[in-house]
């Protein structure tokens, strides 16, 4: 949770595992990297943790629900609620966010792939839930819509964890459970919203 913590704070370049050592405590300054071996085994092993505590339940999850007819509020609930629900269920939480963020927006192939290979087949799903229940929008524009979607799951989300924890502005549970159910209904009117406009694929 220490290197996790320092990768979201500082960014991946910054810290060096014996920097990390420091800040854990540990005598042996050589922890680190006899557990990990250098860096990328670290954040490979941070991103495989982040897969057992968050994105193979959700993708389960959302398996269950489809199995049941659930309406486009439930799909949408149920697939983009996960990683919100972490910040106040787990210490980690606000670290988790914010190490995702700069993993997907930072210069490193392998790690963006490495984090993308855990969360696709969840959002995959989605996506493919969404082509079907809404037939009669072209794919391109529900492509462009999705991506609508999960950039406010990202940036948006991101961006209120960073002011949660440099202005130390309460963001509750509550405030984040009300704002929630505010996107979700902007997210069900945007995808059920006609094509005025030809969208290229």
């Amino acid at each position: 949770m220490t290197a996790m913590a320092m990768f979201s704070e500082d960014g991946i370049d910054a810290v060096t595992l014996r920097s990390i050592n420091t800040a854990a405590g540990c005598s042996n300054t050589g922890a680190v990297h006899y557990h990990f071996c250098n860096k990328d085994g670290l954040i490979q092993a941070i991103i495989d943790f982040l897969q057992k505590k968050i994105w193979q339940p959700a993708f389960a999850e959302l398996n269950v629900l489809l199995s049941q007819d659930p309406s486009l509020r439930e799909i949408l609930e149920t697939a983009l609620w996960p990683d919100r629900r972490i910040l106040f269920e787990e210490r980690w939480g606000v670290d988790a966010t914010s190490f995702c963020f700069e993993i997907s927006t930072g210069s490193h192939e392998n790690y963006r792939s490495a984090l993308k290979k855990i969360y696709a087949p969840h959002f995959d799903l989605l996506y493919e839930t969404l082509n079907k229940r809404l037939k009669d929008l072209p794919e391109a524009a529900l492509k462009q819509r999705v991506k609508f979607l999960f950039s406010e799951v990202m940036v948006g989300h991101w961006a209120r964890t960073r002011v949660q924890r440099t202005l130390l502005i309460e963001w509750s549970k509550v405030s984040q459970e009300i704002y929630f159910n505010d996107y979700i209904d902007f997210a069900i009117g945007g995808l059920l919203a006609p094509c005025s406009n030809p969208v290229k694929n």
